[in-house]
C-alpha cells in the first residue's frame, strides 16, 4: 500500500487559528461533507489537548463562530458541523482527499502553531498524486503551506481510531498529557514526578496515581 504523509496550514480553517490562538492541539476527524446551494457542510469530530483554562476557552470562542451550524461537547470530545461558501479549487480538493479508496490512517493532528499534519493511504499511487496536486493548487488560490514529509510503499501496521481508547478521568487525561508534554517517558527523562505534579498543582503522591491509573487504562490496548 502506498502512504502518503504531509502537513498543511490553510489560513481559511476555522480550527487551525484557534490552535494558535489557544495554545491547544487538535486530533481531528473529518467524517464527511455536502454540499447545499453555494455552501459547503462539513461533519468533524475531535479530541482536544492541553491546559483545562485554553481548551475551554477554545470550546467557548468556537461556539460563537457563526460557520459553526451545530456543535456538542463533551468533556474534551465534540462533534460539529460547520460550512463555508464553496469554491471551485477547494470542491476539486475535497473530491480527491474524500475518494472512497483512501484510508485516513490516524486523526489529523491540528498542532499549537496552526499547522496539520496528515497521514493518508491507498493502493493506488495515483489516489495520493492527485492529494499532492490539489493540496498544492488550492493553496496557490486560498492561501497557507503546504510540506511534503514522506511518500512510499509500505505495509500498515494499524489504524488509530478515537474510539478505541479508554475513558479517562479530567485528572488522569492531564497528568498524562503533561507527562508526555515534558517528555516525562523519554530516555533519559527530562522531568520528575515531583516537577509534574508541581506543574499540575497537586502533591506528588496524587499525580502518581493518576498517572498509573491513566497507564493502567491505555497500556492494555497496545499489549493485545
Amino acid at each position: 500500500m502506498w502512504v502518503l504523509k504531509f502537513k498543511s496550514k490553510e489560513e481559511f480553517n476555522i480550527y487551525n487559528k484557534r490552535t494558535i490562538k489557544f495554545n491547544i492541539k487538535i486530533y481531528f476527524y473529518s467524517q464527511k461533507y455536502y454540499v447545499k446551494k453555494d455552501q459547503i457542510y462539513f461533519i468533524n469530530s475531535g479530541i482536544v489537548s492541553g491546559e483545562e483554562s485554553n481548551k475551554k476557552a477554545f470550546f467557548n470562542d468556537l461556539k460563537k463562530d457563526k460557520k459553526i451550524k451545530e456543535i456538542e461537547v463533551n468533556n474534551d470530545f465534540f462533534v460539529s458541523v460547520y460550512s463555508e461558501k464553496t469554491v471551485e479549487a477547494r470542491i476539486s480538493a475535497l473530491k480527491t482527499i474524500y475518494n472512497q479508496k483512501i484510508i485516513f490512517l490516524k486523526p489529523t493532528i491540528f498542532d499549537e502553531q496552526g499547522v496539520e499534519e496528515w497521514e493518508i493511504a491507498s493502493f493506488d499511487r495515483k489516489d495520493l498524486e492527485k492529494v499532492i496536486t490539489q493540496a498544492k493548487k488550492l493553496q496557490k488560490v486560498i492561501g497557507g503551506e503546504f510540506q511534503l514529509l514522506s511518500f512510499k510503499e509500505q505495509k500498515i501496521k494499524d489504524l488509530a481510531i478515537q474510539s478505541i481508547m479508554p475513558n479517562l478521568s479530567t485528572q488522569q487525561k492531564k497528568a498524562l498529557e503533561l507527562a508526555i508534554q515534558n517528555n516525562y517517558y523519554g530516555y533519559p527523562r527530562k522531568i520528575t514526578l515531583k516537577k509534574l505534579a508541581k506543574i499540575m498543582k497537586i502533591s506528588e503522591s496524587t499525580f502518581q496515581f493518576h498517572l498509573a491509573k491513566a497507564e493502567e487504562k491505555i497500556i492494555p490496548f497496545f499489549s493485545k
